[in-house]
């Protein structure tokens, strides 16, 4: 993979999988880098293996290749929410806590949810969240409805290559008026979306505004910006900011 040899990396995983058939790991890898049986999003087990795996070190590389995604998302913030600090915030995917520092301060709760254990005891450690739970995401915003003024998803949904889902969940969580802000990676082809050798999604920009509207949610924006720096070229992607629709002010 790191050489670009993609066709005989994915040789590797499919004897991966022969060897183990029920490696979410090799399952996956090998529709990434094949395209073939395609799953509409990465399996719960193999995001738990890969995020446990990097948990000790996830900070540290990401620093290395120029990862902005959580900034992106907080420094849009004040065009659409008071920054008063009385907002309940869901950090969607929160990984290590990296985005939880910077909406503390937007913050009168702050509940932070992964599904992986490993990044969920990293984050506990920055002492920065009022809740942590170690969930799927969309079964946690389904089970937590009308619940938050402002959810933020950085980098979690380039693992659902379709989007209607997880939209759907987080429109449910919305409060009226209330806020998601999410990254995606982008796709310039036709399709609504791919995975890519990587093992991340990519997608559309029409098929993104339609699965937002598809959710009740208005699009107020979406930004074009450069998420990270992978393999030696900037990772093209958006900034999605949408807002449920109602009569009720957040805050």
């Amino acid at each position: 993979y790191s050489l670009g040899r993609f066709r005989e990396a994915g040789e590797v995983y499919r004897y991966w999988l022969e060897l183990q058939p029920t490696s979410a790991v090799a399952r996956h890898m090998l529709a990434a880098m094949t395209n073939e049986a395609v799953p509409e999003r990465a399996d719960d087990a193999y995001i738990k293996t890969l995020f446990d795996k990097f948990a000790s070190d996830f900070d540290a590389n990401l620093a290395q290749l120029g990862y902005q995604a959580p900034q992106l998302l907080v420094a849009s913030l004040g065009e659409f929410l008071p920054g008063d600090g009385r907002l309940e915030v869901l950090d969607a995917g929160c990984g290590t806590g990296l985005c939880g520092e910077l909406l503390r301060g937007w913050s009168r709760r702050l509940v932070g949810v992964d599904l992986s254990s490993g990044m969920i005891d990293k984050a506990r450690e920055r002492g920065v969240y009022d809740v942590l739970e170690v969930a799927e995401l969309c079964a946690f915003m389904r089970q937590h409805e009308d619940a938050y003024d402002l959810i933020v998803a950085a980098d979690t949904l380039v693992y659902f290559g379709a989007l209607e889902e997880a939209l759907a969940a987080a429109s449910l969580a919305l409060r009226p008026r209330g806020l998601l802000a999410f990254t995606l990676e982008r796709a310039d082809d036709a399709l609504r979306h791919r995975l890519q050798p990587h093992g991340r999604y990519v997608h559309q920009r029409d098929y993104v505004e339609a699965a937002v509207a598809a959710a009740g949610l208005r699009l107020e924006c979406i930004n074009e910006v450069v998420l990270r720096r992978e393999r030696g070229e900037d990772v093209q992607g958006m900034a999605v900011f949408a807002r449920l629709q109602g009569d009720v002010d957040v805050g």
